[in-house]
């Protein structure tokens, strides 16, 4: 009995508030959606209720009602329109539960006044009612907003009603009273319900965008060092220099490798060369998020950053690969690097392909100069 119980208290808890999600990073992700969500359960809403009132208007019209029912249910209606028209220019969700609270409530007082002027509880006016508090559930808020619109017109009915100075039939009441109270919980339980998928929904979807977020990155990752691969600079090349033009920043393109690479793996073993790839990777740990180190392949690396200062900066971690190492090479081996160095031009910027071999050209300049050095170059801006 208490763990149905803790169930039960643990399923409400979950469905009284749609904006609760437990986990931050879960609830900001849902945030929009949910968002997105009631703005059109909002304007479901009012259309559905426009269509009623209407209806409701045009059949007190040709059945002669009274002035007093078709007027109301076309003052209603130009609510409803003025509801619907809103919910499209308002972002915030809290602002969004008033509107539909609104038109929920007015709706209901209206008919309540209405029903003491003709001091009697017409057909029309019960299935109104039934109506207005089946429309609940359309808007996708939390129990908690749905039980205190659902409260505030079961009130406002009972109230009104059972102490009005008109004598209603004691009939009437009760079936006014069953029927609200039928429809109240029908329309929470068809809420709460409502809610629990929907929150299931986004937990898998917000689960299963992460899992592919995760994937994409390993897949655009090299496995042994961390760092990025041929794949996602080749990607994303255009936009993280568009993304430099747009901060006023010159962008930087280079193309390196370890000297005598081969000879580290012969002489120590490639355990001693795959630790000299990690050191590597360990030496640019201070990039932006916006500069990116890749392994193109084997001992060749490629770099695009940032910056007035990207050539001293780049010399300084490249010749902090050798301290980076955990394991430290035996007395009198050194680590040194090649690097060429390419700044890209502000406006009409090469692509990948074309910035490649700019950089691999002053990439063997250092090379054939005996190596351990720099060689920087600037690339020329693409014919329109």
């Amino acid at each position: 009995m208490r763990k149905h119980t803790e169930t039960i208290v643990g399923e409400l808890s979950t469905v009284w508030s749609c904006t609760s999600f437990g986990a931050p990073e879960l609830s900001a992700y849902a945030a929009p959606v949910i968002a997105g969500e009631t703005r059109r359960g909002v304007a479901l809403l009012s259309l559905v209720a426009l269509l009623f009132l209407l209806l409701a208007a045009t059949v007190s019209a040709v059945f002669n009602l009274g002035t007093g029912y078709t007027y109301t249910y076309s003052v209603l209606s130009a609510l409803a329109l003025h509801i619907y028209v809103s919910s499209a220019r308002v972002e915030q969700l809290r602002a969004l539960y008033l509107l539909a609270m609104l038109l929920l409530i007015v709706c209901g007082s209206a008919l309540v006044l209405l029903a003491q002027r003709v001091g009697q509880l017409h057909t029309i006016l019960l299935l109104s009612v039934a109506v207005l508090i089946m429309l609940v559930p359309v808007v996708p808020w939390g129990v908690r907003e749905a039980a205190m619109t659902l409260g505030a017109i079961y009130l406002m009915f009972t109230a009104s009603t059972w102490l009005s100075s008109y004598r209603f039939a004691a009939l009437d009441l009760w079936v006014l009273q069953c029927l609200m109270l039928i429809a109240a919980m029908i329309s929470l339980a068809l809420v709460g319900r409502a809610l629990g998928l929907r929150k299931h929904d986004l937990a898998l979807r917000f689960e299963l965008e992460r899992a592919q977020r995760e994937l994409t990155e390993l897949a655009n990752r090299d496995h042994l060092t961390g760092s990025w691969n041929r794949r996602h600079l080749e990607a994303a090349f255009a936009g993280v220099v568009a993304r430099h033009q747009a901060a006023g920043l010159p962008s930087w393109f280079g193309l390196f490798d370890i000297d005598r690479f081969k000879s580290i793996n012969d002489s120590f073993g490639h355990a001693t060369g795959d630790e000299v790839l990690r050191a590597v990777h360990a030496a640019f740990g201070q990039l932006s998020a916006d500069e990116h180190l890749a392994r193109l392949g084997g001992d060749e690396f490629a770099l695009l950053m940032c910056g007035d200062g990207v050539p001293e900066r780049a010399a300084r971690m490249l010749a902090s690969v050798q301290d980076r190492m955990r394991v430290p090479l035996p007395i009198g081996a050194k680590v040194t690097v090649s690097l060429g160095l390419v700044r890209l031009p502000e406006r009409a910027c090469p692509a990948f392909d074309a910035a490649y071999p700019l950089a691999d050209e002053l990439l063997y300049e250092t090379k054939r100069a005996g190596g351990n050095g720099m060689r920087i170059g600037a690339a020329p801006e693409v014919a329109a």
